[in-house]
This record gives C-alpha cells, structure tokens and sequence, in this order.
C-alpha cells in the first residue's frame, strides 16, 4: 500500500490543480519542463525518478484500484481529489528517505556495481573464478573490472576491508531490518542467488511495488551514509558518479552553459536547434535551480519581489488561472515567477 500512499500524498501536494498524469511523470522521472516544475512547486523531490520503467497502464489501474477502494475521485478533466477515506489511507503513510531529486536512479547503478563486487570477492574467497555474472550490463562489468584493478582485490586483507566498510554503513540508525533483509535478499555470493522480487514478495507475504520502494530507500540511505562518512575508502569510489552534481538537466545546462557565454535565447536556439518551448523551459530551470541567475531581463523596470507576492497572494500555481489575473504578463514570465518564488530545490529532499 505504499506505492498507493505515496501517490495520495502527490495528489494532495499538487491541490487539484495538475491532472492525474502529473504524478506519472514525475514517477517516471520525466525531464520536461513541467514535470521539473512540478517537482520544485510542490515540493515532491523525494519521489522522483521512483519507477523509472513503471508504464502507463500498470498506473492506469492502480489509479483505477484507488477509485474502486473510494480513496479517490477523478473529475471529467481528469483532476484527481481525495476521498475522506483516502485521507485516513494517507494518515498512516510512514516518513521515506528518499531523494530522487538528487540520485535521479543512479541508484541502481550503485547497486549493480556493488552486486557484481560483493559476487565476484565472494568467489574469490572461495578460490573458485569460473561463475556467471550476475549482472549483464557491459559497462558494470567494464567498471567492476576497472575498480578491482585498482587495488588488491585477491588479498584477505581487502576483502575483510570491504566487508567491515559494508558493516559500518549498515549499521545506519535509518535502516530497519526489512531494510537489509531486502538488501541482502538481492545480493549474490558463492553458491547463493539473489531472489527474484517475486519470490522475495512471496517470501515476506509483501505487495512487490512496497518492496521495492523500501529497496530504493535502503539504497538512499546507504549513499546519504557513504558520503556522510570520511573515514570509508572503497564504497565512496563505487558510488562515484552517482550523486547529481548539478541540479540541471544535462539539455539545461547546455543551454546554461551558452547563456552563460552572453548569447542569447534567439542565438540559442539557432546553435542548439531546439524550439522556443525547449530553451524557455531550460530558462525556467535555471531560474528554478540557480540561486545567481537574474531574471530582471525578462522585466524590465518591474519590482519582481512586488509581483511575486501579487501571485502568492493568489494561492495558485495554476499557470492558466494566473495567465487570467495576470494578463499582461506571457505563460512564460509567469513560470520564471513561480520558479523564483518559492522554496529552491537543492540537493536535499523536501
């Protein structure tokens, strides 16, 4: 029921004002203009990116199952709203540490790295080399080669090393023990196999989707404890490149880079040969994510602080009903607004 809360609690955040496909593409970790928008303005860092693979119609019926349970209401516009059952489902939704935001499913990619590690030193614990790797992804394996090359990965000294690094991290207050359960359910080793997500919901009578995110929060965590801790030296070089280092969309910072240069949105979008909507939406980011980018460019002679107010006065990030009290100004002077006027997205969960 996890999976079900957390998309209550979206629904909530977003106040009836984005329709029922919004918490899609968040989920799904979407880099559209909106969507990273709608991440900032509702404060929904957390869950970002937190089925990257989920498809729209397994979403459609678990949206559907919602109905039939009364914990929601769609309208004909397709604006979802709670229920008052729905809002004593939410009640009892645990605190997640999750930071989507910041790991953007790079998560994965550590745990790839430190699934094939923790099987490979296990084999060579056991003097026994020839075993299938568990991961089948090239470039862990490229990268899994590279790290062990890099040190003494056939010496008893490192492999104890590695395993007491492992312990520490583990021995978090944030992580429960469904939380390492899960974890060490997934790894592989000598003569034994990870499970399935089948098998191990099977094995904790636990719906998959619950297990799942417990998963990703466990994975979290463990990177939050990584970089926290100076005293580890090998699990901080498996998650190298994991944290975003910057909270702009690789396509942003492109066009941030060229702004940056002095040229401008015209000259940008002719370089880039991207539409207008592209590069303003990269603008909008910027202004989101930026805490030095101006945008009194775009108002000229304008108290931008007296208008901010104005549309907080409004209580609404509906651009459509602010487009209404506020005229004179383009759908895009509104949304640098809106992305300045509120709480930062920096590289903490909200």
């Amino acid at each position: 029921m996890l999976f079900q809360q957390i998309i209550l609690h979206m629904v909530n955040r977003l106040n009836e004002e984005r329709t029922i496909s919004a918490p899609y593409h968040l989920i799904r970790g979407k880099r559209s203009g909106q969507t990273i928008q709608d991440v900032k303005s509702y404060h929904l860092t957390k869950y970002f990116a937190l089925f990257p693979r989920l498809t729209k119609q397994s979403y459609d019926q678990i949206i559907h199952q919602m109905i039939e349970s009364g914990w929601l209401r769609v309208n004909e516009l397709s604006i979802p709203q709670i229920t008052e059952l729905g809002e004593k489902v939410l009640n009892q939704m645990p605190t997640f540490h999750l930071n989507g935001w910041l790991y953007r499913g790079n998560e994965r990619i550590f745990f790839q790295r430190l699934s094939l590690v923790t099987q490979t030193l296990s084999h060579v614990k056991a003097n026994d080399l020839a075993f299938i790797p568990i991961q089948k992804d090239e470039k862990i394996h490229n990268w899994v080669r590279h790290f062990l090359k890099m040190v003494s990965y056939k010496n008893e000294g490192f492999i104890e090393e590695f395993y007491q690094e492992l312990k520490t991290t583990f021995q978090s207050a944030a992580l429960t023990d469904l939380h390492l359960t899960i974890l060490s359910h997934r790894l592989s080793g000598y003569q034994v196999s990870g499970v399935t997500w089948q098998q191990l919901s099977h094995m904790l009578e636990t719906d998959q989707m619950d297990l799942e995110i417990l998963f990703q929060e466990c994975l979290h965590i463990v990177l939050d404890e990584i970089s926290l801790n100076t005293k580890l030296i090998l699990l901080p070089r498996m998650s190298e490149g994991i944290k975003t280092t910057t909270p702009l969309t690789e396509s942003a910072k492109r066009t941030a880079d060229l702004y940056n240069q002095g040229h401008s949105i015209e000259q940008i979008m002719s370089i880039r040969q991207l539409k207008k909507s592209t590069i303003e939406d990269h603008f909008v980011e910027m202004a989101m994510n930026e805490p030095l980018f101006s945008i009194h460019m775009f108002f000229p002679c304008e108290d931008i602080q007296h208008i901010i107010q104005q549309i907080k006065n409004q209580q609404t990030k509906k651009l459509r009903t602010l487009k209404e009290a506020f005229p004179a100004y383009s759908y895009f002077q509104l949304r640098l607004l809106l992305a300045i006027g509120g709480d930062s997205i920096d590289q903490q969960s909200t």
